[in-house]
């Protein structure tokens, strides 16, 4: 009888492990999926970083190209201002 009793405990504990079990391993194979996911989401992530910061270097080189552009016409506008200015002070007179 104590012998039922123990089998009995025993195919409890076996039934409560294998549905724990089972849960667990869909669990695993859902982490899988996941991990597939957001490996391949970060490897889109590197990629745009990437190309983020070479943007940013090609921004950064046509930026300084533009400020050289931007630095010689304001000069040459400041030429002719002066200019402008000499004229007017010659007109007048």
């Amino acid at each position: 009888m104590v012998s039922y009793l123990v089998d009995l405990i025993l195919l409890a504990a076996l039934l409560v492990t294998t549905i724990r079990v089972t849960r667990m391993h869909r669990e695993l194979v859902h982490l899988r999926a996941s991990q597939g996911d957001f490996a391949f989401i970060l490897g889109k992530t590197t990629e745009t970083m990437d190309d983020m910061v070479l943007m940013v270097r090609e921004f950064s080189a046509d930026g300084k190209q533009l400020v050289n552009v931007l630095g010689s016409k304001i000069e040459e506008a400041r030429k002719a201002i002066i200019d402008i200015e000499a004229r007017a002070d010659v007109s007048r007179r």
